[in-house]
C-alpha cells in the first residue's frame, strides 16, 4: 500500500491545476472540503483521476460519462457533493 507523506500531497495539490476552469472550480471546493480527510487508499485512486485528460475527468463529473471503474465512482461521487 502506498503511503502520501506531506510532500506528495503537496505534488497532488499541484495537480489540481487544471486546463478547464469549470474542472479547477469544482477541484477547488473538493481540496478544501475533503481532500484533507481522504485515506491514503483514496489518494491513490484521486492520482489515477487526475491521470485522466481534462475533457474526460469533466465529463465523469458532470456525468456525462460514466465509469465502470467503482473506485472512481465513489472519489467521484465526493468530488461532485463538494
Amino acid at each position: 500500500m502506498i503511503t502520501f507523506d506531506e510532500a506528495a500531497k503537496r505534488r497532488i495539490r499541484f495537480l489540481t491545476r487544471r486546463g478547464l476552469l469549470e474542472l479547477d472550480i469544482v477541484l477547488k471546493r473538493f481540496m478544501e472540503k475533503e481532500f484533507p480527510h481522504l485515506s491514503d487508499e483514496e489518494l491513490a485512486v484521486f492520482v489515477n483521476i487526475l491521470d485522466l485528460p481534462d475533457q474526460e475527468f469533466l465529463a465523469l463529473v458532470n456525468r456525462k460519462e460514466t465509469t465502470e471503474n467503482p473506485e472512481f465512482a465513489n472519489l467521484l461521487d465526493k468530488i461532485r457533493q463538494s
